[in-house]
């Protein structure tokens, strides 16, 4: 991408340290006192950083969006893998045949991690698909960056917010998560939107 790589690496160490304040905070303030991270709270610290050293150093900050989703993707479902296994996130009892005895329980959980698994990885393979001719669609009228990070933004929320109806977080942050799951499908469907183009007359010229 033409782009310093000393600044780069500055920009993942920082990214990193950010998203696992924000990770720990958002986790603890949704499942106190357990213990763990929230994957959308790490990945708020990490592109909160990048846009801010998009704008230091004026980089496209979503052409970096778009590849640090194809990085973040195959990470994020091994780490919902791996709560799976470790039985570390489960959800309510369920009577269902794809309820799973979590280690101490002795009844079947909904495994949410499998879910949120699964559907990371659809998204990954759906945005590896169409990473080549998204820029050929006629809808997609102005062919900006960003195409793929806010895809998977609006299809990452949209499944949280099915996912969370399944969760044990408290009721209060329950109804919270789904308040701010719906605003924050909007804002990017509104962003997306905008992007695309398809506000304007003509299309936007790219940069």
């Amino acid at each position: 991408m033409g782009l310093d790589e000393e600044k780069i690496l500055d920009a993942i160490i920082l990214g990193s340290i950010c998203g696992l304040v924000f990770s720990k905070l958002i986790y603890f303030a949704e499942f106190y006192p357990q213990g763990g991270f929230s994957f959308w709270g790490g990945l708020a610290g990490l592109f909160l950083i990048f846009f801010l050293f998009a704008r230091a150093q004026k980089w496209d900050f979503w052409q970096i969006a778009d590849e640090l989703t194809f990085a973040i993707l195959p990470f994020a479902v091994l780490g919902q893998v791996g709560a799976l296994l470790d039985g570390s996130t489960f959800g309510k009892p369920t009577v269902m045949p794809w309820g799973i005895y979590f280690p101490g329980s002795l009844i079947r959980s909904q495994p949410i991690s499998l879910f949120m698994a699964l559907s990371f990885f659809t998204i990954w393979v759906f945005l590896l698909r169409i990473e080549r001719y998204w820029r050929t669609w006629d809808w997609y009228k102005s062919k900006e960056s960003g195409f793929v990070f806010l895809s998977f933004l609006g299809l990452g929320f949209a499944t949280t917010l099915v996912v969370d109806f399944w969760s044990l977080a408290k009721i209060y942050w329950l109804w919270l998560k789904i308040i701010l799951g719906l605003v924050s499908i909007l804002v990017v469907g509104l962003i997306f939107l905008y992007r695309s183009g398809r506000l304007h007359g003509k299309e936007r010229q790219t940069k």
